[in-house]
């Protein structure tokens, strides 16, 4: 009887979740180098942060979830703006190989299969799928792309949708549950010419006096400072601004003397970390990195390894 409730609840909230139904949509090239295959690449509102923002009013139930009449769900349902996305998502649940979905310059190539989740929390139903990115035909990165939790006590569904449009990667989360639905995160990412996922830009949507609060984040915009004195106690000084990746400046005191860089731009290696080309006419001696490691940072490169032989990677304090 217990099994017959559960699964009486989760068919419930099923039917809550806005289900969706697969357009019929061919495959187009792009171009002789590049193409995404439309039949796997998601629904692309889930880009459109316009979209995104209308989800959390549209979707709030104005009544009981389960005192509605059936009207009512329907009504709910239509002015929700989950039920304009017409790609089917649960067609994901089922496939049981690797599908080649898309192909860029530089030999990458896109590829989707279902993955099991590190953590489910207890869910009573779990879905989960990856978009694997190769290069060469050798793997160079990958990203979860979908996923579904059904917990049926909690009443609540989770759920990750994405949008793939050649090299950028949309991602968005939601949660529904007896009030409604609401987002929980929306992010960007882009494909580098290695293969490797950067993340562009991130919203987090929080809760606070029943207002949705938007944070756009920017991991590496602040100030930094390096001092290191080698052993003929001469002393290197970094003082690094970030406003954007494409607007940094570098200062540097070497032995007393100051150079000062600016205009600069940042190259993000990955998720982690970004190359910084401070003085071209240097060679190597002109480059650093930086690297974030949880709330850690770090700076390395041949300057670095010049003051410290034999230590290239240094802590670095982030001021600002």
């Amino acid at each position: 009887m217990m099994k017959k409730q559960i699964f009486y609840i989760i068919a419930i909230l099923c039917l809550f979740s806005c289900k969706k139904t697969q357009e019929n949509i061919s495959k187009t090239t792009i171009s002789n180098e590049l193409f995404i295959g439309k039949i796997w690449n998601g629904d692309v509102l889930i880009s459109n942060l316009s979209f995104v923002n209308s989800i959390d009013s549209s979707c709030k139930l104005s009544t009981t979830f389960f005192d509605r009449s059936e009207k009512q769900i329907k009504e709910d349902d239509s002015k929700c703006a989950l039920s304009k996305i017409k790609f089917d998502y649960d067609q994901l649940n089922s496939i049981n190989k690797k599908i080649h979905i898309g192909k860029l310059s530089s030999g990458i190539e896109l590829f989707i299969k279902n993955s099991s989740p590190i953590s489910t929390n207890n869910a009573d139903l779990s879905y989960q799928a990856t978009l694997y990115i190769e290069k060469n035909k050798t793997l160079s990165d990958s990203i979860i792309v979908y996923q579904s939790f059904n917990y049926s006590e909690a009443l609540t569904v989770k759920t990750k949708y994405y949008y793939i449009d050649k090299d950028n990667i949309y991602l968005l989360d939601i949660a529904e549950d007896e009030s409604g639905a609401s987002v929980e995160k929306w992010e960007q990412y882009k494909i580098n010419t290695s293969g490797k996922t950067l993340l562009v830009k991130q919203k987090l949507f929080t809760k606070e006096n029943n207002t949705v609060v938007q944070n756009n984040t920017n991991v590496w915009k602040g100030s930094y400072y390096f001092e290191a004195t080698n052993k003929d106690n001469i002393k290197t000084i970094f003082n690094i601004t970030i406003n954007s990746l494409e607007d940094v400046m570098v200062n540097v005191t070497e032995d007393r003397t100051k150079n000062n860089y600016s205009n600069l731009k940042a190259e993000q290696i990955d998720n982690e970390k970004i190359k910084i080309n401070y003085d071209e006419s240097a060679g190597d001696m002109g480059i650093i990195y930086i690297e974030k490691t949880d709330n850690n940072y770090f700076i390395s490169g041949s300057p670095i390894y010049f003051i410290n032989p034999g230590n290239n990677e240094m802590p670095l304090q982030k001021t600002k």
